[in-house]
């Protein structure tokens, strides 16, 4: 499947292209594996390039590689409407979680008829493969509010996380490819719904 208009939907904000990175791919195998090789050090316990990482670990990693700014365009492809998904832990308890950035246009905010009315927005910007707008910082002639909320996940068991079991090779590609479709799959399936009520949509 290669990213297309038709495979963005209202709960779909993430998706694994592996048509795309097949075809791109100098070493003829995969270009998200290209990408890996260079950031191995991010891949493997540290100092020991044969001990895998724990799963939520090396989930952050290869999603961190998998998407911009390391690659782009992204072996996981963003809807373009979001500003980011991005992995962190938290500081409490050292869990894994989510974060899907989602731009707010002043219309969405109660408090919009406060805002002085030459106060810029957001920037739009038609993505030619998609419905969804690209979110663009708009010039700094004059002052911008640009507000962007946070959903965070926290990534559970049931999101089928699976377990790191190579640090080089097709075998660590394969284990990242698996890896990065997991948390695709647990990212629409819990934050989907919850954007697209906040957009209106179904």
């Amino acid at each position: 499947m290669s990213v297309t208009t038709e495979n963005w939907s209202a709960t779909t904000l993430a998706l694994v292209d592996d048509e795309h990175d097949r075809r791109s791919a100098s070493d003829g195998h995969s270009r998200y594996g290209v990408y890996l090789n260079h950031h191995r050090s991010r891949l493997h316990e540290y100092d020991q390039p044969e001990q895998p990482l724990p799963a939520d670990e090396f989930a952050a990693a290869a999603w961190t590689v998998a998407t911009s700014p390391v690659m782009s365009p992204g072996y996981a492809a963003i809807r373009p409407d979001l500003r980011a998904v991005t992995p962190t832990f938290t500081g409490d308890e050292g869990r894994l979680v989510i974060d899907v950035h989602v731009p707010l246009h002043h219309h969405d905010l109660r408090a919009k008829r406060d805002i002085p009315y030459d106060w810029q927005d957001w920037d739009t910007e038609r993505h030619y493969l998609s419905a969804y707008a690209y979110h663009l910082e708009p010039p700094s002639r004059r002052p911008a509010l640009l507000t962007t909320s946070v959903v965070r996940l926290v990534v559970e068991a049931d999101w089928g996380i699976p377990a790191q079991e190579h640090t080089s090779g097709h075998g660590l590609v394969e284990d990242a490819k698996r890896t990065v479709s997991a948390l695709a799959c647990g990212i629409n399936r819990h934050a989907g719904p919850i954007v697209a009520a906040w957009r209106g949509e179904k």
